[in-house]
């Protein structure tokens, strides 16, 4: 396992230098999702982004008093907040996929209960215009109800489509769990999807497209911990030709980054 491993970080060095030869930076971002309330998980991972100077987007549900996590939010350098949905229930009727934002409200309800809910987070902790819809699914409806909002940017999982119904997409990539049940994908999984996310965007010449990374603190075992961790430090180490992004830099734009030092993990 090990040794296949050790090949594929050997594949994403490679691949970086390609990047590198055609003048370019991989661009990478990080969003953890399902925050409420200060826990012990919630500190582990804030600790690791200080530490390996991660920005990190920490999608937060805004349905209970926030006083007590934006206090323990306070002075945590690299770290923005954004809306993940209004309170996480599941309003797909029992149909699949699950959804927040049931299909057949209108899109003026949706708006109410959007900007309500943006209103005491932007309030408790100064939030960025960025919604991560629960489940990484937003209907028709709801991205209609955006352009009634604060909501600037969605974030969901997979290829983006930006511009449709007027909403900008920041998307995530590679989940480091699988789910139902919640279990650590692993590692060669993750490394073969971060490798092929730079194939494709060098092959096609996607060079300001990020790669977004997703976490979920309060279902990350002892095994993705510790691969996060080692992903941080690779990623974060002098040698790696990787450029990090905050949630707000990708949504304001940034000028197309240019070579740094070496590429290596």
């Amino acid at each position: 396992m090990q040794l296949v491993e050790n090949a594929l970080w050997l594949l994403i060095r490679v691949e970086c230098a390609a990047w590198r030869r055609q003048g370019h930076t991989p661009l990478i971002w990080w969003r953890d999702d399902d925050a409420r309330e200060p826990t012990e998980s919630l500190t582990h991972l804030l600790n690791l982004a200080e530490n390996y100077d991660a920005p990190l987007a920490l999608a937060v549900i805004p349905d209970r008093e926030l006083g007590p996590l934006a206090r323990a939010l306070k002075g945590r350098a690299g770290l923005s907040v954004i809306q993940h949905g209004c309170d996480h229930q599941d309003r797909s009727r029992g149909k699949a996929p699950s959804s927040e934002f049931d299909p057949t409200e209108t899109a003026a309800t949706i708006a109410a209960r959007i900007n309500d809910s943006w209103r005491r987070l932007n309030e408790a902790v100064g939030a960025t215009a960025v919604l991560a819809p629960p489940w990484n699914v937003l209907p028709a409806n709801a991205r209609e109800a955006l352009l009634s909002t604060p909501i600037q940017a969605v974030s969901v999982y997979g290829a983006a489509n930006d511009g449709k119904a007027g909403i900008r997409e920041i998307n995530t990539h590679i989940d480091i769990m699988k789910w139902r049940p919640a279990h650590f994908r692993g590692a060669i999984a993750i490394l073969t999807r971060l490798w092929r996310q730079l194939r494709s965007r060098r092959r096609a010449r996607r060079w300001n497209e990020p790669i977004g990374i997703l976490t979920h603190h309060k279902n990350l075992d002892p095994d993705a911990w510790a691969f996060l961790e080692t992903l941080l430090a690779k990623l974060n180490s002098r040698r790696a030709d990787f450029s990090w992004r905050s949630i707000e830099q990708l949504l304001h734009g940034q000028p197309d980054p240019h070579l740094t030092p070496n590429c290596g993990a």
